[in-house]
């Protein structure tokens, strides 16, 4: 569900909320990796095609498929709104089979809207009954001199671009919001995704800082109307910029509405279903630019919760390539629960000086070293799978880089340590530093700058009352290996070799990696390299020492941990340009993990209960398999079982804080629901 919820629908939810089955989120950069399909790019009349599709997206670790199926206020399925596609024979429907292939491929599958585009072609729909026909009201632009946009060689007149709806017009807004009904009820898709959710111009010449123009905004009586009856002014009055930036401010509040609305009718059909529907949109490259040109205000959608995943076009190529930092910063500016899945402009990367399959693979680094995005989304679906020798190599290399995240083991989550454990360091006693006292530049590998250091702090701590803050200065590329115990067994604690050795840290600087070294004895390994999560939560990385495939042998070692015992002699951190990065809990636990089993109900091992272990169980409702994080009665599958486990937890945990009247008790889990209600 996204936004704010009535006590009335939430008591509604909450009845339904068992019924919900509900896929993992992705909780890693990997889980989610969206290919753009579009309508050009399949053949609507050909059942094997549309397969074929669907598998070779699989083939490439594709999980989510945006897949086209209205382009101009047209359909390619059996809409019960819409005119069917001028050129569809309609012998199949289109829609119903990519779905049913993606299901058993198991690729979500979403259904992909061009939402305010209504014609574009070289004459007039063929079709009577196409709304581009509507009248009482018209569903086509007017503009300030009385001029409907029509179609000059088969594009808008006023932009040069698809003719557009007018989506003011509450009848607009009502139509679009059936179209989606009308394919998240009928048809089992995983979600709906908004495109060309925005102004279509013309904007970019114009004299005004490049807002739209005023001239061509919606000026037909009705929309005046509107105007005037929701704030008291004309429309018509265009005389001072003052004027007409308030009506361009309305009409652009006008495409938020209609955001908000579509998923309004989202949520209602995954009530009505039992099933979760994500409602998801490609929005502009970054939201200044966005709402500047275009009046899509992005960032409000973002920051209101709006959607379920945003995907930024962040289209570059190697020439512009400067351009992503700049542009992922202003995403990022915004405070949002939505997913965003930073969409890459494959299509552009061509041979020769366009970068070809090297700047795929530049860019797709330099997000996730970036370390503020959710996923990837790739546009498009040729640009990787059209069978030409440049694709393949994409492809190729697509699938290969992804291996590599698979490869490298990433952290588990915060969570406590386990009450088994030996804590090594734990940088509580005023000034003890522990065996981790030596200068931060005094490893002998260590390439950070002079001035770097590793102070003990009492204002960040994962456990007890202090941390080790290691406030790293370099440029460009750098490595630090930070001694423990002077990296002289003899300086450290002995320890059986066995179990799980490891550490917690906290950061925000992206593009970080870490892996311990220890002395085994009298030879030295490290463990396996793993990528620091740049979140600002305290973090866990651990390396089991029975597990030979995450130590490779380092100073005369053999990758294997022989034992009986063995000392730590670093703690090593890569990374480029200047880092911080807080140390705590050093442990080892020679009976399994580092994290204390989780409480019951608490199923993001935090150590509490709240609303955010609703979100797990809510999340992975229906999964089966072995270790689920929410199955909180261990019987092998996340259902209604173990939603009963987390509400008790969740209501001993308010009754041991303080005994509540049974409203309070109440409202501690409308409040747990509430939190979660801006977030699928």
């Amino acid at each position: 569900m996204r936004g704010p919820l009535s006590l009335a629908t939430l008591g509604v939810a909450t009845l339904c909320v068992l019924l919900v089955t509900a896929s993992a989120g992705a909780e890693t950069f990997d889980d989610f990796r969206g290919l753009w399909v579009s309508r050009f790019e399949y053949n609507e009349d050909s059942t094997v095609d549309i397969q074929n599709k669907i598998n070779n997206a699989a083939d490439l670790g594709i999980t989510d498929v945006f897949w086209q199926v209205r382009g101009k206020a047209d359909a390619y399925y059996f809409s019960n709104h819409e005119t069917p596609a001028q050129g569809w024979q309609q012998n199949i429907d289109p829609l119903q089979v990519a779905i049913n292939q993606a299901q058993q491929r198991g690729v979500k599958l979403h259904a992909w809207l061009n939402t305010m585009p209504l014609w574009r072609d070289s004459a007039a729909p063929s079709d009577p009954n196409h709304i581009f026909y509507n009248s009482d009201p018209s569903f086509r632009v007017t503009d300030i001199n009385g001029n409907v946009e029509t179609l000059v060689n088969g594009s808008s007149s006023f932009s040069g671009s698809y003719a557009r709806v007018n989506h003011v017009l509450p009848e607009v807004q009502t139509h679009l919001n059936n179209v989606a009904s009308d394919l998240a009820t009928n048809y089992d898709v995983d979600g709906i995704h908004l495109d060309y959710i925005r102004w279509l111009g013309p904007g970019g010449g114009s004299s005004e800082g490049f807002r739209p123009d005023w001239d061509y905004l919606p000026h037909d009586p009705y929309s005046h109307q509107l105007y005037f009856d929701e704030t008291g002014l004309d429309a018509s009055d265009g005389s001072t910029f003052g004027k007409r930036e308030a009506y361009r401010t309305w009409v652009q509040g006008r495409v938020t509405d209609l955001v908000a609305s579509v998923g309004q009718t989202v949520d209602a059909a995954e009530v009505t279903e039992g099933r979760e529907i994500k409602l998801s949109a490609a929005v502009w490259n970054n939201p200044t630019t966005a709402e500047r040109d275009y009046l899509q205000d992005y960032r409000t959608w973002l920051q209101q919760d709006l959607l379920d995943i945003a995907v930024p076009m962040v289209y570059l190529s190697q020439s512009n390539r400067g351009l992503m930092s700049g542009f992922l910063d202003d995403i990022f500016d915004a405070e949002t629960n939505t997913d965003i899945s930073i969409g890459l402009g494959s299509y552009l990367h061509t041979g020769g000086s366009s970068g070809g399959v090297s700047e795929t693979i530049s860019q797709m680094q330099q997000v996730y070293d970036d370390g503020r995005a959710d996923s990837l989304t790739f546009f498009s679906y040729n640009s990787l799978l059209n069978g030409s020798s440049l694709s393949n190599d994409r492809r190729d290399a697509v699938v290969a880089w992804y291996d590599s995240l698979v490869a490298v083991d990433p952290p588990g989550p915060g969570g406590n340590l386990a009450p088994e454990a030996t804590l090594i360091t734990g940088f509580d006693a005023p000034g003890d530093e522990g065996y981790f006292a030596s200068s931060i530049t005094a490893g002998g590998q260590t390439t950070i700058d002079g001035s770097s250091s590793a102070d003990q702090t009492d204002t960040m701590q994962h456990e007890g009352i202090g941390s080790q803050l290691l406030d790293i200065n370099a440029t460009g590329d750098w490595t630090l290996r930070h001694l423990s115990g002077g990296a002289a067994p003899d300086g450290n604690l002995s320890l059986s070799a066995e179990g799980s050795i490891g550490f917690w840290l906290k950061t925000d600087t992206p593009g970080l990696t870490v892996q311990i070294a220890v002395d085994d004895p009298g030879s030295a390994d490290r463990g396996e390299l793993k990528n620091v999560i740049a979140d600002g939560e305290w973090r866990l990385y651990e390396w089991d020492l029975d597990d030979d495939s995450q130590w490779s042998g380092w100073v005369s070692g053999d990758g294997v941990i022989t034992g009986p015992m063995l000392t730590i002699d670093s703690i090593f951190l890569y990374g480029s340009g200047d880092a911080e990065v807080y140390l705590d809990t050093v442990a080892h636990n020679p009976s399994g993990s580092l994290l204390a089993p989780a409480l019951p109900g608490d199923y993001d091992s935090d150590g509490d209960i709240d609303a955010d272990d609703y979100g797990v169980w809510r999340a992975s409702y229906g999964e089966a398999g072995e270790g689920l994080a929410a199955d909180g009665n261990a019987d092998g599958v996340v259902d209604a079982a173990d939603f009963t486990v987390w509400r008790d937890a969740a209501a001993n945990a308010a009754a041991s804080r303080a005994v509540p009247e049974p409203t309070s008790l109440g409202l501690f889990f409308l409040a747990a629901l509430c939190r979660h209600a801006g977030r699928r």
